[in-house]
This record gives structure tokens, sequence and C-alpha cells, in this order.
């Protein structure tokens, strides 16, 4: 694990209209706002703005960071940016940045809010295999992640359906 400064590995970039609360009208593309609710996600608008790529990060004045896997709009207003670059390769990966940038949302407030002039010289911390970024690692890593919360699942599911036919055959 190697660590990286932010502004090495990713572009960022703002929002071109400041879109409201009032924009939101349940057409068009996914609207992104400041927040834990819903991962920042406020709803849909079609009112004309930059889109945003799917694959990317977004971050907000909090610090807190999430992968989009869809296209969408930002508000200007909130200090939210996107993170784009070639160190997010897919899904997985894009999963593994955010959680290695964790973090951030420890240092930020309302009183002392995040921005890209703030955060862009902070480090994460990345697998590296001979000197380059280990991708492969990072997607195994998240696959394996997945297939915990996956058993994890099934062996809950299996105690209810275990508890319900017990409780059923008492009846």
């Amino acid at each position: 694990i190697d660590r990286f400064i932010l502004e090495n590995l990713f572009i960022a970039e703002t929002g071109d209209v400041d879109l409201q609360q009032s924009d939101i009208n349940g057409r068009g593309t996914y609207f992104i706002n400041s927040g834990l609710q819903n991962n920042g996600i406020k709803g849909r608008t079609d009112k004309l703005a930059k889109i945003f790529p799917a694959n990317t990060i977004t971050v907000d004045f909090w610090g807190n960071a999430f992968y989009r896997n869809f296209d969408y709009k930002m508000a200007t207003h909130n200090h939210v940016f996107s993170l784009s670059g070639v160190p997010i390769k897919n899904e997985q990966v894009g999963l593994y940045l955010v959680s290695s940038m964790s973090y951030l949302s420890k240092i930020y407030s309302y009183n002392d809010m995040g921005t890209w002039n703030k955060m862009k010289k902070l480090e994460i911390e990345v697998p590296t295999l001979n000197g380059e970024i280990d991708y492969k690692f990072m997607e195994d890593f998240i696959y394996a992640i997945e297939k915990l919360v996956i058993k994890d699942v099934v062996i809950w599911a299996d105690k209810k359906i275990s508890a319900t036919k017990q409780v059923a055959s008492r009846n």
C-alpha cells in the first residue's frame, strides 16, 4: 500500500447551475447535493445543467464520498464536487477508493467545510504492486466483501426460516 495525493489521482469539477430543491420534478437526471441521506441523491431534475458521467466519485463539504454508477447533476452552492480520472476503472475500484476516502468525513464539518482546494493535497492509501496501482487487488477485495455480506444474509435468512418453522410447528 502506498499513499497518493488526491490531486495526482483525480480531476475535480463542480456544477455550472445553482440547482435548488424546487428544481426536483422527478424527470431527467439525478440531482446530487450534500449530505448522507439517500447518499446525497435529492431526486431527478430536467433543468438544464452540466451532466457528470457515471463511474465518478462525488465528495461534499462534509467529506462524504460516494461512488456514482449513473449520470448526475450537482448543486453549485453546497460545495459538492465530482472526481474523475484514470484510477476509477470500474465500480469495485470506485468503491475501494471511496472507502479509502472515508476519513475525510472526520476532518470536515459545517464550521470547516471541505473544498477541493483544501482536500487536493490530502492523501489516500491505495494498494500497489511493483510501483503501480494494483486494480486487481481492489476489485478482489470488494468482491470478497460482497461475498461475505451475501453469506451473512443467507445465514440470517436461514435462521429466520428455521425460527418461523419452529413457531409454526408449535401451533
